[in-house]
């Protein structure tokens, strides 16, 4: 619905969305009582279309876990998305990223992330 799930996502106006609401009464779930849950982090998802067509996929490991971990770019996308939602402007966090690259190089000057 919003293109990606940052935290701006579960704000109060994102889950009252009539889109939204409308795509969650179409949602059931069954608990998998084989699930390795919580020694291990899956997924499954099974949508009934309505042609009948069933589409069905597995995650057999959390993403950006030991077993499938976050590339670069997921993690800086992660950031920017929480960035953003915490009311920073791009400047600030293309400052962050940047000022993140060299972290270990010395002083650090925090002057630029402040708004």
């Amino acid at each position: 619905m919003h293109g990606s799930v940052g935290l701006g996502a579960f704000s109060e106006s994102a889950i009252r969305d009539p889109r939204v609401l409308a795509l969650a009464a179409k949602v059931t779930y069954t608990i998998d009582p084989q699930n390795p849950y919580p020694r291990s982090y899956t997924g499954h998802i099974r949508a009934t279309m309505k042609d009948g067509r069933v589409i069905e996929e597995r995650q057999p490991h959390l993403r950006g876990g030991a077993h499938e971990p976050m590339t670069r770019q997921d993690v800086v996308d992660k950031f920017v998305l929480n960035a953003v939602h915490g009311g920073w402007t791009g400047a600030q966090s293309d400052a962050g990223l940047e000022l993140m690259a060299t972290l270990y190089d010395g002083r650090i000057d925090l002057s630029l992330l402040r708004g």
